[in-house]
């Protein structure tokens, strides 16, 4: 329902205390698969994405959110199968929808995130994306689809992302500020909210892109 949305002024009070694997598997059932619930932050709680280095399906290594391009970009970010497959939930209607719309696509952009914390993966980066590249078979994504290996605790910290089992989804603006965040597979009102605030989100990049 829409009460259990929040929008304005909301803070971040999701603990950001990391979790066993037996305290997310309890987390993820007692849930519902949704720690918080979606959430539309005015400019007063907004808070800046945090710098994150990474490398794209292209092999592009980047940083984000200079990536972003002061975009309006949805970023989708997974650290296990079980999260990755509630992703397409966020990302499908938000494409459709951009695509539809050449405003949209102006000033858009959705990035999907995979982060791989395990130290040992580093010296198998080259056969992750490998994989990547298999199971994303649309190479106009490759530049948009994004993987991240490496410790990630202090980013994870920063985005109260502290259920490595669940996909969370946010909004940044054009600012590189979190707008909106959510978890888990999305709800048709959460959508609606999601919407919302990208219209808001765009509406504000356009104003702010005009030549004086």
């Amino acid at each position: 329902a829409r009460q259990a949305m929040r929008r304005g002024a909301a803070t971040r009070r999701t603990s950001t205390r990391s979790l066993s694997f037996i305290d997310e598997i309890q987390e993820l059932r007692s849930t519902r698969g949704k720690p918080f619930s979606a959430e539309a932050l005015s400019e007063a709680a907004a808070f800046k994405f945090p710098e994150m280095r990474a490398t794209n399906l292209d092999g592009l290594d980047l940083t984000m959110p200079s990536f972003f391009e002061k975009r309006v970009t949805l970023v989708a970010i997974s650290m296990r199968q079980i999260g990755a497959e509630k992703l397409s939930s966020w990302i499908s209607p938000l494409a459709i929808r951009a695509c539809s719309s050449s405003r949209a696509r102006n000033h858009t952009k959705i990035v999907q995130l995979s982060i791989v914390e395990n130290p040992v993966a580093r010296f198998f980066q080259s056969t992750i994306l490998a994989n990547l590249r298999r199971l994303e078979t649309d190479p106009l994504l490759h530049h948009t689809t994004i993987l991240r290996v490496g410790d990630a605790t202090s980013h994870r910290a920063a985005l109260a992302m502290r259920n490595r089992l669940v996909g969370y989804v946010f909004l940044v603006d054009h600012k590189g500020r979190v707008r909106f965040r959510a978890s888990g597979e999305a709800t048709e009102d959460e959508l609606g909210l999601l919407f919302e605030q990208t219209v808001n989100l765009v509406a504000a990049r356009e104003k702010a892109t005009q030549p004086a």
